[in-house]
């Protein structure tokens, strides 16, 4: 499903056995390469942690308080347990989609197989969390309101589930993978005009301003529908408790003042 690119680590592709070639290619090396980066970044920046953090530490720092708050406002209160997850699930899949526009190496999230596996991860975790909170209470969502009508909301429930992980796959996978296309596009045609110009022109730089854009936008996006079936799963009923305590909290307002029923 995607275009043969050329990669700095082809090489080493060549080197795996055989058998390897199935599961391990070029998106699944850029990969590791993102990952070993994002390692190193991180060591970098806890290696020599300082009370008053500086410089790397103190990037890392705000960007983990940063999630920490955006868990617990969006998924609620105690949700700084999902930041290891959603944080990380972020800045990765922010280093891959620009990964690609470092020469030499490609944007593995252009790869359906590496999103559905990014994808794949956040189902089951979300499924894991909706028992943990809320135990077999978890499935009487899929039961649905009223009961009896299980035959029929169980199956709309279970494909509604399994539209999760395949949305974010296939939208991250879309939209990076004609990025990159466009941009691969653009550079060759700037090479096909260079015989008649004489002069370099760089075409594809539109593209790859674009692409600047719409990477983050994109991790950004897989990072705030994780978050939301996170919290879908774990705290089922509060729209309805959200709901019940804000009219509990509008009746006194309309009460009579005391003065009024003396009257």
């Amino acid at each position: 499903m995607h275009e043969e690119h050329g990669s700095w680590l082809k090489p080493i592709a060549d080197l795996l056995p055989e058998s390897w070639h199935g599961y391990v290619d070029l998106y699944v090396l850029n990969t590791w390469l993102v990952m070993l980066a994002l390692v190193l970044l991180a060591w970098l920046g806890t290696r020599r942690r300082a009370r008053v953090p500086s410089g790397l530490q103190n990037a890392w720092e705000m960007y983990v308080e940063y999630v920490r708050g955006f868990c617990v406002e969006q998924i609620g209160p105690g949700a700084e347990r999902y930041a290891p997850l959603l944080g990380t699930l972020f800045i990765y899949i922010l280093f891959m989609n620009l990964f690609g526009l470092v020469p030499g190496f490609i944007t593995p999230t252009m790869s359906i197989n590496v999103t559905a596996a990014l994808a794949l991860s956040v189902f089951l975790f979300v499924q894991y969390s909706g028992f943990v909170e809320q135990g077999l209470g978890y499935l009487a969502h899929f039961v649905g309101e009223p009961w009896w009508l299980f035959p029929i909301n169980i199956p709309v429930h279970v494909i509604g589930e399994l539209a999760k992980p395949l949305s974010l796959a296939v939208r991250l996978f879309g939209n990076m993978f004609g990025e990159e296309t466009a941009i691969f596009r653009m550079a060759a045609l700037g090479a096909m005009i260079l015989p008649f110009t004489h002069i370099p022109i760089p075409v594809q730089i539109i593209n790859v301003a674009l692409h600047l854009v719409i990477g983050p936008i994109q991790a950004f996006i897989f990072f705030i529908l994780s978050a939301a079936y996170i919290q879908m799963a774990t705290h089922a009923e509060d729209g309805e408790e959200h709901e019940t305590h804000g009219q509990s909290q509008e009746t006194p307002e309309h009460a009579p003042e005391p003065a009024e029923q003396a009257a």
